[in-house]
């Protein structure tokens, strides 16, 4: 997944590695629970991976500030993951050109050394710490994105214009290699074994999440896997590579994003790679506009495994997310995801994101930046991954019949007057005779119309009653056993119109806290956000450039000073972009909520320019885009939004303008 890059402030280095120092969540001083050191390579043979010559499943974890973090930041996460069972760790080998404190490449070709202040010296830290504890790592050696430098970096400095010149060209290709031969070559300072020697070190990953999007036939990327992957092979011959792929497929005939090729990724074909020991997919169908998470993930996983299969691999469930913020049972979908992957023999699952302690938050606990943070605090998600866990390590574990509500979820707020209220039954011993929703109003029987073992009811809100309901859903099992599941719903009046809250006025000359953000396959000019008459009145314009060569070309803006946010319902604007020859390309405009990164109307915008309204401003032509964006409940996020304009296969040096920007308040009856 894309990350946000948080520092977690400064490292003592001279401290001696700490048996007992680390803590589980919340802080609290506990043991480290003692555990066989690692002591032997993990392989592979076909379908499976292999340790001592017996079958080897893994249930694991991802953590982006391993590599950065303090001591107590570092050894809490590896105390929670043991806590819960967990035998692998995602982690980064890589931090290019970045310099706030710790970085492994300053500069393109010269390393940071592991006697000083620095990635690698938190590298060499977590990799000590972890084989204490039994668990093992896999450490990807480079980014797909911008966040710790990755390959933006890498074509920055060899002047290229492309996120894929990274693949192409020689130059970059070389750099990669130094980068990946300088650290495969290190030899531990705490543990005095090179990490080519160190079976704690399980797999070497060429990449998180590459993506070649300017050549979707996927010969690019295979190519560059290919050469990769033997380098690497050379370089370490007893340890696992892969590439860390989110799993995009390059199927004929598809109307899918994700399987017809559009990404540049062909992942089958990537599988046969003598040298790639293993397949990587990873799963945010919210991010990725499948809203019907569930089912799309649960197939997602099957034709996966199924592949793999084919191709006579092991694959890997590397990550997968339902953001808390996100309209999704996230413990249901966690349950069903891998639940699917075990009894269809998944080599390993692996959730985004374990993290623990912070000394800076007030509660010392890691924000949750991205919505999908997972704490080792007992609680229901703890509950179903600790017992996945035991499954796929092959611990005696109880499975329990269990049903879930499916929509609403709870603490949600519902505006429509007539919902479909949606269980499904969890069945491992026996199956359900009657689902039965209990309201305030009385009780509704449910129905699996489908025979998917979702059962529904429909209700009026009007007859529930408005504001904040109980719901239990009540499913009887053939012995007669009940079980429930219980959620707390808002139900809202009617929305009959919105009142205007905050918005811009750009007559000062003032942005007005608006602020220039990150990119993707784009680039922001200097100065890249003015206010601007321009078009005859004052608003805020953009100065960027979009080469015109890819369907995602990207640029964010940024506000945290708006008032009242809370109260906000919806958000509106109007985009201008001056007219091209031939009316070519599109865009397609988003928003996110910075609290989380809940994205919000992705792709609902999405137009080819020509389809857009041309209007003449100050006797120049324009294409208009009228934006209005759904908040939802925001009651309680930060006063944190996203724009995000992104160019599709639109040519572009100059400016796109925004105007109107308001948000407004619902009213209801």
């Amino acid at each position: 997944m894309k990350k946000t890059l948080i520092w977690l402030g400064t490292v003592g280095l001279g401290t001696a590695i700490l048996a007992g120092c680390g803590s589980t969540t919340g802080g609290a001083d506990a043991p480290v629970i003692a555990a066989e050191p690692i002591t032997d390579f993990v392989s592979q043979s076909g379908e499976q991976l292999l340790l001592n010559g017996e079958a080897f499943r893994f249930s694991g974890t991802n953590n982006y500030y391993m590599h950065y973090g303090d001591n107590k930041a570092i050894t809490t996460v590896l105390d929670d993951a043991q806590k819960m069972g967990l035998n692998v760790i995602r982690v980064w080998g890589f931090m290019d050109g970045i310099s706030h404190g710790h970085t492994m490449q300053p500069e393109m070709g010269v390393y940071s050394s592991a006697e000083a202040k620095s990635g690698l010296e938190r590298l060499d830290f977590t990799i000590a710490e972890a084989n204490k504890r039994g668990i093992r790592l896999v450490i990807a050696l480079t980014n797909n994105w911008g966040d710790f430098g990755g390959m933006p970096q890498y074509v920055n400095w060899i002047g290229g214009d492309h996120h894929d010149d990274f693949y192409r060209e020689a130059e970059a290709r070389e750099a990669y290699k130094n980068y990946v031969a300088h650290v495969l070559s290190h030899t531990n300072k705490y543990t005095g074994v090179a990490y080519v020697e160190d079976p704690t070190i399980m797999t070497w990953e060429l990449a998180n999440e590459p993506r070649a999007q300017s050549d979707t036939s996927g010969e690019l990327l295979y190519a560059w896997a290919k050469e990769m992957s033997d380098y690497v092979r050379e370089l370490a011959p007893k340890q696992l590579i892969a590439l860390g792929s989110e799993g995009f497929f390059t199927r004929p005939g598809e109307e899918d994003w994700a399987y017809n090729g559009n990404e540049g990724v062909d992942w089958e074909r990537i599988l046969t790679l003598s040298n790639i020991n293993y397949g990587t997919f990873h799963l945010y169908p919210e991010h990725w506009g499948k809203h019907n998470a569930e089912q799309w993930g649960t197939q997602w996983i099957l034709d996966h495994i199924d592949a793999g299969k084919v191709a006579n691999k092991p694959v890997v469930l590397e990550e997968y997310g339902i953001g808390a913020a996100e309209p999704f049972n996230r413990d249901f979908i966690y349950d069903k995801w891998t639940r699917t992957a075990y009894e269809n023999g998944a080599a390993g699952t692996m959730f985004w994101i374990l993290t623990s302690y912070d000394k800076n938050a007030s509660d010392k606990l890691y924000p949750d930046y991205d919505g999908f943070r997972v704490l080792a605090d007992g609680g229901r998600t703890n509950q179903v991954l600790t017992r996945h866990t035991k499954q796929m390590l092959g611990q005696p574990v109880e499975l329990k019949d269990s049903v879930y509500f499916t929509y609403p979820v709870d603490n949600l707020s519902v505006t429509d007057q007539t919902v479909t209220v949606q269980s499904y039954v969890m069945s491992y011993k026996e199956q359900p005779t009657e689902l039965l929703l209990r309201t305030p109003a009385g009780n509704y029987p449910m129905e699996d119309n489908d025979k998917d073992s979702y059962y529904s009811a429909e209700i009026k809100v009007e007859d529930i009653g408005f504001g904040e309901q109980q719901l239990i859903t009540v499913a009887t099992m053939e012995s007669g056993k009940r079980i429930t599941d219980k959620i707390t719903v808002k139900f809202d009046r009617p929305i009959t119109g919105y009142k205007t809250g905050p918005s811009f006025d750009f007559s000062s000359g003032d942005l007005l806290g608006w602020q220039k953000e990150g990119t993707w396959q784009a680039k922001w000019k200097n100065p890249a956000l003015e206010v601007s008459s321009d078009l005859g009145s004052p608003m805020l314009k953009l100065n960027l450039v979009w080469s015109g060569k890819n369907d995602w070309e990207e640029l964010k803006l940024r506000n945290m000073r708006i008032k009242n946010f809370q109260q906000q319902n919806r958000f509106s604007y109007d985009l201008y972009i001056p007219v091209n020859d031939g009316d070519k390309g599109g865009v397609r405009p988003y928003a996110a909520l910075g609290d989380g990164w809940v994205k919000l109307g992705v792709d609902k915008y999405r137009k080819q320019v020509s389809e857009l309204e041309k209007v003449t401003k100050n006797g120049k032509q324009y294409y208009k885009q009228e934006v209005v964006i759904e908040l939802g409940d925001i009651s309680g996020k930060a006063p944190d939004i996203f724009i995000a304009v992104v160019g599709d296969k639109l040519p572009m040096d100059g400016s796109v303008y925004l105007d109107n920007i308001r948000f407004e308040e619902a009213t209801y009856d």
